[in-house]
């Protein structure tokens, strides 16, 4: 008896074996899974508006090459950044689209049997505003596994989703660093104009010296704007107190040697700030020199700033 109902477990074993066999994902052939894009096709443009932040939603499909397969099968794209290499060799300088600004919300879509293409894979870009102005950005994605199998089905192309920046809100001070500076006057160090704090620190020329003054800024990137902002503190009580410019002059630069003049502006505050027009301008290097002065206290011949910032 005992032998006979090791033949009845054992077949029933077999039986499942062979069910789950006929009824798991059919096996695909090496290569037969890709991108749903023509096949010179390694980059897709992406528009992108750094002036709010927004929620964007970037759908991806893989299609089965050949014949549409009898059976479902699942596809996981993800985000591969060490491709990130290949795309400055082959196509120039570009930033990573860092991972604040992109989420896989749906990695994993399927390709329906009847069908040869999947339904989209959904990327979500947020974060905009975080982006630097007049930049590229990319995003290198590849076909990380096929039915659970993480090699061979899938082709090992990368598609590169590129997004160029625009004009900005305002332009971020991130990565700014004092180049030069004329004079210094006690603790009120040059750093301070790009500290986005224009009310209550500032840098101040040394009183003991005459003008012209003046203070140089490296962007440490190229920066394209339109006009300069400098601020005033409001602790002078402008224009009681005297100690800002009556003549400005602004100069850019690409290298920090050679220097382009951009005029010479009067003086004319408002709410302790004034907007210098400069025309559209792309520069690493400013320099803003104070030719004339209004004495501070009526004494000392001293300009007090408390930021400068770009104008989009």
């Amino acid at each position: 008896m005992r032998t006979i109902y090791s033949y009845i477990f054992c077949s029933f074993i077999l039986l499942l074996a062979a069910c789950r066999k006929e009824n798991g994902p059919v096996v695909l052939p090496a290569g037969s899974i890709s991108f749903q894009l023509p096949a010179d096709k390694d980059t897709v443009q992406v528009p992108v508006s750094i002036l709010k932040d927004s929620a964007m939603v970037i759908g991806l499909k893989a299609v089965l090459s050949g014949n549409t397969s009898s059976a479902d099968h699942w596809v996981s794209f993800a985000v591969d950044t060490t491709r990130i290499t290949a795309y400055r060799a082959e196509y120039g300088d570009a930033l990573l689209l860092p991972a604040t600004s992109w989420l896989f919300y749906k990695s994993t879509t399927r390709i329906a049997a009847g069908s040869p293409v999947s339904e989209d894979a959904e990327l979500n870009i947020g974060l905009q505003t975080k982006l630097t102005e007049y930049s590229t950005y990319v995003l290198p994605v590849v076909i990380a596994s096929v039915d659970g199998n993480p090699d061979g089905i899938a082709t090992n192309r990368v598609v590169y989703l590129v997004f160029k920046t625009g004009k900005p809100l305002f332009i971020s001070k991130t990565g700014w660093t004092i180049n030069g500076v004329s004079s210094v006057f006690n603790a009120f160090a040059a750093a301070n104009i790009l500290d986005n704090n224009d009310l209550t620190t500032y840098w101040t020329s040394n009183i003991t010296q005459q003008m012209p003054q003046w203070i140089s800024i490296n962007f440490n990137r190229d920066v394209t704007f339109t006009a300069v902002n400098y601020y005033l503190p409001p602790l002078l009580n402008y224009p009681a107190q005297g100690g800002y410019p009556t003549s400005i002059r602004i100069e850019t630069s690409m290298d920090g040697t050679s220097w382009t003049d951009k005029g010479v502006f009067e003086g004319n505050i408002a709410d302790n700030m004034q907007t210098l027009d400069v025309g559209l301008t792309t520069a690493r290097h400013l320099r803003f020199t104070a030719l004339a002065s209004v004495k501070y206290a009526s004494a000392y011949e001293a300009i007090f700033i408390s930021g400068i910032s770009l104008v989009p």
